[in-house]
């Protein structure tokens, strides 16, 4: 049987070029004693810089640091090549291939490992950590740096291309800040396959509207507005733009045709695939509302900001009474007499949060119910204090009034 053992050579590439470079005649004895001394000038600085030079262990670290940032620049800048890399240690100083690493890892520091479109500065602490890490703890290779920075350039290259669609589409880069590319591209695809009227980044309510006209039996896709949009585009958007739009087919469409979710749970409910939407100040929240929970909106007659009104409606129902924004007298009565007689049913009020309000009021108006006003109507609203007892209702009336919408006259 024939049996052959590879051998693995795990050498700092540094180490490599020097013993190549000693082996083939290309570093002579002159060179080492300039590599030499420089060798303990960069130790020294680097020791300073992440540490101290006072300390063995951070000179001890440095001897490695600088091996590993030497290794990564020579053999990326020769591709590996130990002749070329031997004649670049030959001819360059010990500590210009260290500083050639160092910026190596500075530039991939400063490169998008994500594609937020928030605007990004140069961290200056942030990146000493970066260094400090790549090139000690967990040092990179060549092929892993090279790796990295194609990831890194294809975030920038998404990032760049949707804040061209973003400008295209009318929106000011200001407004894309606290969102990903991938939710910015994926609106514009949406806005390209509904083919609206006006190509710009939609509204919250245009967002709704939108999926809506998506969802209607006529509708029909028209691949001449793309065509049209991309017209003027430079090339590699035009590239990216289709395939951004069948991705868009393959994987949104689906979700977004399907009645599963209502456009409102779809815009506020999903971290992974989601859309982005211009804030316009002067868009009405009551119109949204009305769009995406029409009985929501005449429940709360419009005014579901009102702490008052939202109180009226959530004592109603835990109390089994119809949910009404404003409670007259006999009302007020029948829900206290209720609550004296079996509690609160808080069951019942997070169901109707659940199946009434707006997808993205739901958590808060949940909190506000368990951890607001269900604890304090419990006290207040009770008569089981002998020392002070309320049977003729007249401190929980008071508390109705003063908590929630009241209609009647009279002191209590």
């Amino acid at each position: 049987m024939n049996k052959s053992i590879a051998v693995v050579d795990d050498r700092p590439f540094f180490e490599k070029a020097v013993r190549f470079g000693l082996e083939h005649g290309i570093l002579t004895r002159e060179n080492m004693a300039r590599i030499e001394a420089d060798a303990p000038k960069g130790i020294v600085q680097i020791a300073d810089h992440f540490g101290t030079a006072y300390l063995r262990t951070d000179l001890e670290s440095a001897v490695t640091r600088m091996a590993n940032l030497i290794s990564l620049y020579l053999e990326d800048f020769s591709n590996g090549d130990l002749r070329a890399a031997a004649m670049s240690l030959r001819d360059n100083t010990l500590l210009s291939h260290s500083r050639g690493g160092s910026e190596m890892l500075k530039r991939l520091h400063a490169m998008p490992g994500e594609t937020s479109l928030h605007a990004r500065k140069v961290d200056a602490q942030g990146q000493k950590i970066f260094v400090n890490e790549r090139s000690f703890a967990f040092p990179l290779s060549v092929a892993s740096y090279r790796a990295q920075v194609a990831q890194c350039q294809a975030n920038q290259m998404r990032i760049d291309f949707a804040r061209w669609l973003a400008r295209q589409l009318n929106t000011r880069p200001e407004e894309c800040e606290d969102y990903s590319a991938e939710e910015v591209i994926r609106s514009a695809m949406l806005l390209l396959y509904v083919g609206a009227k006006t190509l710009e980044m939609p509204s919250k309510r245009e967002f709704v509207n939108l999926i809506e006209a998506l969802r209607k039996k006529t509708f029909k896709h028209k691949p001449a507005i793309v065509d049209a949009f991309l017209r003027e585009a430079p090339t590699a958007f035009q590239e990216m733009t289709r395939q951004a739009m069948q991705g868009f087919i393959d994987d949104a469409l689906p979700r977004l045709k399907s009645p599963e979710k209502s456009p409102d749970e779809i815009l506020h409910a999903e971290a992974q695939g989601a859309f982005f939407v211009r804030d316009l100040p002067e868009e009405d929240v009551v119109a949204y509302d009305r769009l995406v929970a029409k009985e929501w909106v005449r429940i709360t007659k419009g005014n579901a900001d009102d702490p008052a009104v939202l109180a009226t409606i959530f004592l109603s129902v835990a109390t089994g009474h119809p949910p009404k924004a404003a409670a007259l007298l006999k009302d007020a009565k029948s829900i206290i007499a209720a609550f004296r007689t079996q509690g609160f049913d808080s069951k019942a009020v997070l169901a109707f949060i659940e199946e009434h309000a707006p997808f993205e009021q739901r958590e808060d108006l949940k909190l506000m119910w368990t951890q607001d006003l269900q604890p304090d109507a419990e006290i207040h609203l009770a008569d089981n204090d002998p020392q002070m007892p309320d049977s003729h209702m007249d401190r929980a009336l008071q508390y109705f009034r003063q908590n929630c919408v009241a209609n009647w006259k009279g002191s209590r």
